[in-house]
């Protein structure tokens, strides 16, 4: 199903009831298409510089994104983060605000030999919020006109709990990511007529349950150009998945109860339970470069696709076209080993993005692009003691599509705590 701009903008809302609901909750008309608002795949380090994360590893840091990196971890890290903030949209019609928030990753990486690492942890897929209205007139037997509002609700998202392995051969290094997707999606569009006691409210929902196996794979290869330079290539990538789902559809006339100012239903004129389809889930690949100074900077340039035109939902297409993003950042520490002075030890990050994003309104293209900074604070470590903890601040400021259809500007604050800890280790006495 493909959306014109004047459909999209029926999801935008020109009504009061839409600016109402915009400012009480997480309210993005883009979260309509696909599977979603598509969750970010990096962690919290690396979202402060831009999302570079292909070629990105690390002895203390889970990089989901591609899993070869595991096979270099030295230290059992357990990293959980969390992200919250404001998006507004902004359009030739509309104007709203609305805020969000959610759980952005919670994973444990485990070292196994010297090359040889483990990861496991949960982490959204993606995340359906919205609840717009349009009021218009509607004229019924050529003599009848009368407002109706247009009720457009979503919500629900998909979520994977994941395993993945590297292995590292020299300076060469690969591994993979398998898992699980799951979770549910609902969506109704309801037709309402407030002023009107003789035609009947109608509502028509659709729920979609989803479960079904995944993976991606990844490689590195680390080139030493100097005792403390090197320089690291990255690439990942997954063919075109297809994830089972079961699909739930109802078709109501509704009628208005006064006494709780909400619409139930009079009857169900159509239901369809547990009907059998698929998502075709489209390949990704992508790749990067990374110049890595030990204990000094990071400097990298990621380009990942996704071949969204192929997407299909039951068999039915959406407003969806391939996507790309190219992304550009890195870290500095001014003196990682100083004794002395907290922020010579504290990392410093900055990166960016642009790109094109995998919705397409009426064939245009929705341009992204953003800004990210970011910090890395040690925390003091106890005496005597194997752990190395620290907090991961990454702040985004970035756009897409333009007020034409539709600008979505958006304010992203991720906060991430990782503890390392040395486990295994046989006590030694003297």
């Amino acid at each position: 199903m493909y959306w014109t701009k004047a459909s999209f903008f029926c999801l935008l809302g020109f009504s009061v009831l839409s600016a109402k609901n915009a400012a009480a909750q997480d309210n993005s008309p883009y979260s309509r298409f696909g599977l979603g608002e598509l969750s970010r795949s990096e962690n919290a380090v690396n979202l402060g510089m831009g999302g570079v994360s292909q070629a990105f590893y690390s002895a203390q840091s889970v990089n989901f994104l591609n899993p070869a990196s595991y096979s270099s971890l030295q230290l059992t890290t357990f990293d959980v983060a969390l992200n919250g903030g404001v998006r507004r949209l902004t359009s030739n019609e509309t104007n709203s605000r609305a805020g969000f928030g959610t759980l952005s990753y919670l994973q444990l990486g485990v070292p196994l030999s010297k090359k040889w690492g483990l990861a496991f942890g949960l982490r959204p897929v993606s995340r359906v919020s919205y609840n717009i209205a349009e009021a218009e007139e509607k004229t019924f037997f050529d003599t009848l006109t009368v407002p109706v509002v247009h009720q457009y609700e979503g919500s629900g998202g998909l979520y994977q709990v994941f395993a993945g392995t590297g292995v590292g051969i020299g300076n060469f290094s690969i591994g993979v990511n398998v898992g699980y997707v799951f979770g549910n999606v609902y969506n109704s569009t309801k037709e309402l007529y407030p002023l009107s006691s003789t035609i009947l409210p109608s509502r028509h929902s659709r729920r979609n349950d989803y479960g079904s196996f995944f993976y991606n794979v990844g490689i590195q290869h680390t080139f030493h150009l100097s005792k403390d330079l090197e320089l690291t290539l990255g690439a990942t990538g997954s063919l075109e998945q297809k994830l089972k789902a079961r699909r739930e559809s109802m078709r109501e006339t509704l009628y208005y109860d006064a006494a709780s100012d909400e619409y139930d239903t009079q009857d169900t004129v159509f239901y369809e339970k547990g009907a059998r389809g698929e998502i075709r889930y489209p390949q990704q690949f992508g790749g990067g470069i990374m110049l890595n100074k030990v204990d000094k900077f990071m400097i990298g340039v990621d380009y990942t696709t996704a071949k969204w035109d192929n997407f299909r939902n039951y068999g039915e297409t959406d407003s969806t076209r391939n996507s790309w993003k190219l992304s550009v950042g890195g870290q500095f520490v001014p003196n990682a080993t100083a004794l002395t002075g907290y922020w010579n030890k504290v990392t410093y990050r900055l990166g960016g993005h642009l790109g094109k994003d995998f919705v397409s309104i009426n064939g245009e293209d929705m341009n992204t692009r953003g800004f990210t900074i970011g910090l890395g604070l040690p925390v003091r470590r106890m005496p005597f003691s194997y752990q190395f903890s620290q907090i991961n601040a990454a702040f985004e400021v970035g756009t897409r599509g333009d007020v034409n259809i539709a600008k979505e500007t958006y304010y992203r604050l991720t906060i991430g705590f990782t503890l390392s800890d040395r486990w295994f280790i046989k006590t030694k006495y003297d």
